[in-house]
């Protein structure tokens, strides 16, 4: 029996909207009906877990013994896909622990990252991510997040598999965003009960969730293709570079 995925959401700065993406990827998996089990090991504050209490532990990987408590966990249940949110301002420029990385060589596991666009520093946000795909044998799919970045580019935070392209998330009104960082606010409950008809927020999540759904789409077609020595598909549209609007 082939393991459920691993996915580990992780910037190399801080209020890039990691947990927002490992909210959206948890709702998204219970969505379709699948068990899953999360872990956050956001060193700020366990802000994921605090959303989704009965399925999200908070972890502290600062020390060894955190580490074996994740691996521990991270093997006991293969049978059911892992999401892994870290807000990574205190690890961003060291390796990845080793219980992760074995975790991820397992079960074929995805790393999902945010790309953002600052000042420039001693380590970028590229190197970073080009020495972690080095290090991790794992699949790498970047995220635009266009609340936290004005612009991106393929070259520098390429995919794994450049079938995959980049996953785009629409920025949000200060307003809109505000409704949806309430803590009570649920995505699937929003898109079911919510009357009125389709509202900003109706299609921002919709446009996502196809997006994930694509995306692991393209990873079982590549598997399958790579099976029996076929050619990839052809890669999506790349994600838009330059300046964006709002």
């Amino acid at each position: 029996m082939q393991p459920a995925p691993l996915y580990i959401v992780a910037s190399p700065r801080p209020r890039a909207g990691e947990t927002l993406l490992a909210r959206l990827l948890m709702e998204y998996f219970l969505d379709n009906g699948r068990p899953l089990v999360g872990f956050d090991l956001n060193p700020r504050g366990p802000v994921l877990a605090g959303r989704f209490p009965k399925l999200v532990w908070p972890v502290d990987i600062g020390d060894i013994r955190g580490q074996m408590e994740l691996f521990d966990r991270l093997v006991a249940d293969t049978a059911s896909p892992k999401s892994s949110t870290s807000a990574t301002g205190r690890s961003s420029n060291s390796s990845p622990s080793s219980a992760t990385s074995a975790s991820l060589r397992r079960r074929g596991g995805a790393a999902w990252t945010r790309s953002c666009s600052f000042s420039p520093i001693r380590r970028s946000p590229r190197y970073i991510y080009a020495k972690l795909q080095e290090r991790v044998t794992a699949i790498f799919q970047p995220v635009h997040n266009e609340s936290a970045s004005l612009m991106t580019s393929t070259e520098d935070f390429p995919p794994t598999r450049p079938e995959c392209g980049t996953i785009r998330m629409p920025r949000l009104s200060q307003v809109v965003r505000g409704v949806v960082d309430r803590p009570s606010f649920s995505f699937n409950t929003y898109m079911a009960h919510q009357p009125g008809g389709p509202t900003e927020i109706h299609s921002w999540i919709a446009d996502l969730y196809t997006q994930f759904r694509d995306f692991e789409l393209r990873l079982l077609m590549g598997r399958l293709n790579s099976s029996l020595g076929w050619a990839a598909p052809a890669s999506p549209p790349a994600s838009r570079k330059g300046w964006l609007s709002g």
